[in-house]
């Protein structure tokens, strides 16, 4: 008898916890609904889906630009962070992640990168009062390569000349790859990740000294002389009656704006110690 009450006992038990299980979630009633995926606006689940892989898990240690870098944060202007990521940098791995160029995100996700990006990483309070380089140089700058020939080889070439630890920045197929912004931001934001020899940024790469604006220029032109002209205008120019709009140069044909030209040659996230990118440049 003791042991038949046992079983009905536990039997009745059972019978109670599965009714009351069903009624907290009776059959066919739905769970939460999960989040449309356009309409996750969430800053982490955000760059860990779509950014992390090329930026790294936290903005930095990744094989592309550094995002979580206060001093690029300041120098980058937020359009042109936003630009790229809506329309990427076309002849790079970096794809626009904009639905109109074929990406997964809404205009509000894209927005919402970028405030993120901001919110978390940029110390604009750090830079009050600070006379930074422009991100972009200005119309009609012009960098001297003798000038800047002479400033690599004081500053940067026990790093990145040829057999150097980190590597070559002056190899052409690098250079073929590199357009003149990546190389000018590079030169501006350094690589404050790489391990254990962190590129300095332009606050100490004149001999310990920060570099002025022209200082930067005068890098780029010299490595811009450095980069071979494109296959498509050596074809170009071989043909009879070819015209080019302005004097020729390695990198810079015709007004500047042709097939490879710099203007139009955009930013590799090609690794080489660092000056690696990929994406924002």
């Amino acid at each position: 008898m003791t042991a038949g009450r046992d079983r009905m006992l536990r039997a009745s038990a059972c019978a109670a916890m599965l009714l009351a299980s069903m009624a907290c979630n009776p059959p066919g009633k739905p769970g939460p609904v999960p989040l449309a995926s356009e309409d996750i606006t969430d800053f982490a689940t955000l760059f860990g889906e779509n950014c992390a892989g090329c930026h790294g898990v936290d903005g930095h240690n990744g094989p592309g630009r550094v995002l979580n870098d206060p001093l690029y944060l300041a120098v980058i202007p937020r359009e042109e962070l936003q630009n790229t990521i809506e329309n990427g940098r076309p002849g790079t791995p970096m794809p626009g992640f904009a639905k109109s160029n074929g990406g997964p995100l809404v205009p509000k996700q894209v927005t919402a990168l970028v405030n993120g990006i901001e919110d978390n990483w940029a110390k604009p309070q750090e830079f009050q009062g600070a006379t930074l380089p422009p991100y972009a140089a200005g119309q009609g700058e012009q960098g001297d390569a003798a000038k800047g020939k002479k400033l690599f080889m004081r500053s940067c070439f026990m790093c990145h000349g040829k057999g150097a630890p980190i590597g070559s920045v002056t190899d052409p197929s690098f250079l073929e790859l590199s357009s003149d912004q990546f190389l000018r931001t590079s030169v501006i934001v350094g690589r404050p990740d790489i391990k254990p020899l962190p590129m300095p940024n332009y606050r100490a790469l004149n001999a310990g000294h920060a570099l002025a604006n022209q200082d930067i220029a005068d890098l780029v032109a010299y490595l811009d002389s450095l980069r071979p002209a494109s296959p498509e205008l050596a074809q170009q120019t071989a043909r009879p009656g070819t015209r080019q709009s302005g004097p020729m140069t390695k990198g810079n044909e015709g007004s500047g704006n042709g097939p490879g030209s710099p203007h139009q040659r955009n930013e590799s996230n090609k690794s080489t110690g660092s000056s690696s990118q990929g994406g924002v440049k």
